[in-house]
């Protein structure tokens, strides 16, 4: 049996992402080696200042923040990010998105919904929870906007604000 639980995530408790740059980090040597080596795999690596900082947020409650890091961004807004924990450095899923939002727990892990920019009107809202220490996407939809609310799930969810 799955419950509503395990089908729909909880209320947005963070938002991050878009032109917001993040906050400035540190990694352990291991950490950004991984981090090194992941962005290696993706054609338009992330090498500029803007992809230095990272979004914190601790998904597991374990009081240690995991790190969503900008792995690749193409030229629409949208970036291929990394979530990435630390003592022992670890990778924890890709997704890509423009804006993402991390849900109240209701589980082991936060549930994250996903809003990539297709483009105009329309956007692609993925949602990733976690599965044995890994985020995979568990679903996705298309949404387009109509006349009077060009962009109705960003309406809905609110954009971050950069601090």
């Amino acid at each position: 049996m799955v419950t509503s639980a395990a089908t729909h995530p909880g209320p947005v408790v963070a938002k991050f992402g878009g032109e917001c740059e993040g906050t400035s980090f540190q990694p352990t040597p291991k950490l950004a080696s991984l981090i090194r080596r992941v962005r290696l795999g993706y054609q338009n690596s992330c090498d500029s200042n803007f992809c230095n900082g990272a979004f914190l947020y601790d998904l597991n409650g374990d009081g240690r923040p995991e790190l969503f890091v900008r792995l690749a961004c193409g030229g629409t807004g949208n970036c291929t990010w990394g979530i990435f924990s630390d003592r022992p450095a670890r990778l924890r899923g890709t997704f890509s998105g423009w804006f993402f939002y991390v849900h109240r727990r209701n589980a082991s892990w936060n549930a994250l919904t996903t809003y990539t920019r297709v483009g105009g009107d329309e956007g692609v809202i993925a949602t990733l929870r976690n599965r044995r220490g890994t985020y995979v996407q568990t679903s996705e939809r298309t949404e387009r906007g109509y006349y009077g609310n060009w962009q109705p799930f960003l309406t809905r969810m609110g954009v971050p604000k950069c601090s």
